[in-house]
């Protein structure tokens, strides 16, 4: 208890930190009006990965015709998103050029599609992954780095006949739930560019719901392919441990437990395509281990609407409804009759035992050496604005310092904490079962407010933490437009069933909405 408390008490300090820090961002908020990006006008964007595949195997469409579509796309948006780090339009064109070779060999229609599944499909990546020749700093001004290679996960979308047209932002060292570093700036949300698009798969989120990307694979290791999707409304899924290689990732750690608690995943814009890049990312491996999903009329749901905790913001009415309206339209076509609110108390300190759990994990590439030497003087010149690098990078750095004053039989207890909860929840959740419940605890804030609600991250964390699967689906939107999204969980290695769930609440409830073509773009008052 006591190291929770200490644990506690360091992050209060340091939102109040950032409180102060960030007076001048609140200030210049205050003269922005209220902007969307600009409207899709192109029908070819609205098709799903899917289709476009199908579509140039068929000879209905050539590659470089989509392409050269999401180029244009891109070009346009992008001055208003700032979700681009480094492009590869010009080689992406010419890959598109040879998917005609392909289309036009001896392969026949069904040949091409279990060889090429993504055959002549563009594709976004996390700037977080190599991708062979772009720029791999992660949001560092400090690592001025290309690529050598494609990262693993890369590796296999490319080989499913994808074409890979850019990087996208991230926050520095992914260690941010607001997308934003000093190498490009800050990624705005495509629905109102005052608003974050999270962290820290935000450039991914941004490019998605803009109508510029159509699929795109990020990370994960406290809620990051599940908090921008919900901001910008569209789909993410976080697998179950070491299903998808996380090689080539940066940052990255050599500990064994890495891979348990961080994982990379697909993103999209819808969900049929985020089963469908899923299944292609796994491991051929690991494929036996994933479990079938099952008839949904067999589904048994359980749902938990908030956690109460004095650190936790309240859950706003939209997101509440959302959870509702998800939890509702499963209970309606299963006939189990099993729909049931979990106890509350079960995830109380989701977020103090997950942060808590990832903060003891030793050797995550970062700005320092060790447990953060050296963070006390980068704060430093963070005061009197010298340093290269920005506040959450220093402040993990700090936090990896102090976290040696944590005694060891609290390390312990989280790590039994842990265990308790995961065995409570596995004792209903089975390869018949999801959990239902939020994604965060209201609609993507201004920029800057993430930084005051540092503890709503748990609704997401916690799972890093367990190895469950969870998948952020868009369900409603609030009365100014903005996005709100759930989460569907699984037991370990139920995958498939969260994304077929998935695939039923788009059917549902529609899934992604194009951003309000009713507002102009930014502009001063």
């Amino acid at each position: 208890m006591a190291g929770e408390k200490i644990f506690r008490g360091l992050i209060w300090s340091l939102q109040k930190i950032i409180w102060f820090f960030f007076i001048p961002v609140y200030i210049v908020r205050l003269f922005y009006k209220h902007k969307s990006c600009p409207p899709i006008k192109n029908d070819l964007l609205f098709l799903t990965a899917s289709t476009l595949a199908y579509k140039i195997r068929k000879k209905e469409l050539k590659s470089e015709t989509v392409v050269k579509c999401y180029i244009e796309r891109i070009s346009e948006v992008n001055p208003h998103l700032n979700a681009v780090v480094e492009d590869r339009f010009r080689e992406a064109l010419e890959e598109a050029r040879q998917v005609e070779n392909i289309v036009n060999s001896k392969l026949d229609e069904q040949e091409i599609e279990e060889q090429y599944p993504l055959l002549g499909v563009p594709i976004t990546i996390k700037g977080s992954l190599a991708v062979e020749g772009l720029n791999h700093s992660t949001g560092m001004l400090l690592r001025n780095k290309i690529a050598l290679k494609d990262a693993d996960a890369v590796k296999r979308v490319k080989e499913a006949g994808a074409i890979v047209l850019l990087v996208s932002n991230t926050p520095e060292l992914c260690l941010n739930w607001e997308t934003t570093n000093k190498l490009i700036g800050t990624t705005r949300n495509p629905y109102d560019l005052r608003r974050t698009v999270g962290g820290s798969s935000g450039g991914e989120a941004s490019l998605l719901s803009s109508g510029a990307s159509i699929i795109g694979i990020g990370s994960d290791i406290a809620g990051s392919l599940r908090i921008p999707m919900h901001y910008c409304g569209v789909w993410g899924h976080k697998p179950s441990p070491r299903l998808i290689s996380v090689e080539g990732h940066y940052p990255s750690c050599p500990e064994e437990e890495w891979p348990d608690v961080f994982q990379v995943g697909p993103v999209s814009r819808y969900a049929s395509d985020l089963a469908m890049l899923f299944e292609i990312m796994v491991e051929p491996e690991m494929k036996s281990k994933l479990k079938k999903p099952i008839d949904l009329t067999k589904l048994k749901v359980y749902y938990l609407t908030e956690i109460r905790n004095i650190l936790v913001s309240r859950v706003s009415t939209d997101t509440k409804e959302a959870v509702s309206k998800a939890v509702l339209h499963l209970e309606s076509i299963s006939k189990t009759s099993v729909c049931q609110e979990i106890d509350p108390k079960l995830l109380k300190f989701a977020s103090e035992h997950s942060y808590l759990r990832l903060l003891m994990i030793d050797n995550v590439e970062n700005l320092f050496s060790g447990k953060g030497e050296g963070a006390h003087l980068e704060f430093l010149r963070l005061l009197f604005w010298m340093s290269k690098s920005v506040f959450t990078t220093v402040g993990y750095g700090l936090l990896r310092w102090w976290s040696r004053v944590i005694p060891e039989r609290c390390v312990k207890r989280t790590f039994k904490d842990i265990a308790v909860i995961k065995s409570k929840l596995l004792e209903f959740l089975d390869d018949q079962s999801v959990l239902v419940l939020p994604v965060f605890t209201r609609e993507a804030s201004p920029h800057g407010d993430v930084y005051k609600m540092l503890f709503n991250y748990g609704y997401c964390s916690i799972f890093n933490s367990l190895g469950f699967p969870s998948t952020c689906c868009p369900i409603t939107r609030t009365s100014d437009g903005m996005p709100i999204g759930i989460q569907v969980v699984g037991a370990p290695n139920c995958d498939r069933l969260c994304l077929t769930v998935a695939k039923e609440l788009e059917r549902a409830f529609g899934g992604w909405v194009p951003p309000s073509a009713d507002n102009n773009f930014l502009e001063m008052k």
